[in-house]
């Protein structure tokens, strides 16, 4: 009796897992619902489509937001060893905010996400995800306001929210109408930097953590190709 009742408990069917964590993210199709136009001719989209570790497709849709961004960015966010999925994430009335997104059992959930900034047309622009603190843990820098308020912000996940750890104003890493965001994350020799322009756009920097506050490093006259040797160490 017990080895029969042991067989049908194999046979009885197992509840659907997320599949190991997101490993591929993209947007779906453009919408016009919220007529920004800050990166030119990218437009806002409302679906985000994600492909988990057993090559499962999820999407989910927004309703009143939109995704304000150039792409998703997949990384593992609060150290559970899955990847989740960092997005730009936009209230029509209260502007940008930066949203994480992972998958549980249901599918594609919001895990964490900062404050909208506060007004319609007002943005961020991602900078980079790496290990900025040295906790062993991916952290995420963004510039708020990247053609006003010029604020190179830093966050963390911690007990299931994002705080920030550290901040400072005058740089900056997207200008209005480009369809691309300048600079990004560049490890060299282990010193884990943010690179952005100042905020003129007359210099490269690169930003840096250091015993829980930020070290800024003058690279010299800003160019793209000054931008693109920092990033490669040069």
């Amino acid at each position: 009796m017990i080895t029969r009742l042991l067989f049908l408990i194999m046979l009885l069917p197992v509840a659907a897992t997320a599949g190991g964590g997101i490993v591929e993210a993209e947007y779906g199709t453009d919408v016009d619902v919220y007529p920004h136009r800050i990166m030119g001719d990218v437009f806002e989209k409302q679906e985000l489509r994600v492909v988990d570790a057993d090559g499962v497709t999820h999407s989910l849709t927004l309703r009143d937001n939109v995704f304000e961004d150039i792409e998703p960015r997949v990384a593992d966010m609060d150290g559970d060893g899955l990847g989740d999925v960092v997005v730009v994430e936009t209230d029509v009335n209260l502007g940008a905010s930066l949203a994480i997104y992972s998958l549980g059992p249901d599918g594609l959930f919001k895990l964490a996400a900062t404050a909208h900034i506060g007004r319609a047309y007002r943005w961020l622009a991602p900078a980079g995800i790496a290990d900025f603190d040295g906790d062993g843990q991916n952290d995420v820098a963004y510039v708020e306001t990247p053609h006003l308020g010029k604020v190179l912000r830093f966050w963390t996940m911690r007990n299931g929210k994002l705080v920030e750890i550290a901040a400072a104003s005058g740089l900056t890493n997207h200008r209005i109408g480009e369809e691309a965001i300048s600079g990004g994350v560049r490890d060299c020799a282990g010193a884990v930097e943010v690179i952005t322009a100042n905020g003129d756009w007359s210099r490269v920097f690169a930003t840096k953590m250091v015993d829980g506050g930020l070290k800024f490093t003058d690279l010299g006259r800003y160019s793209a190709q000054a931008m693109t040797d920092a990033l490669v160490c040069r």
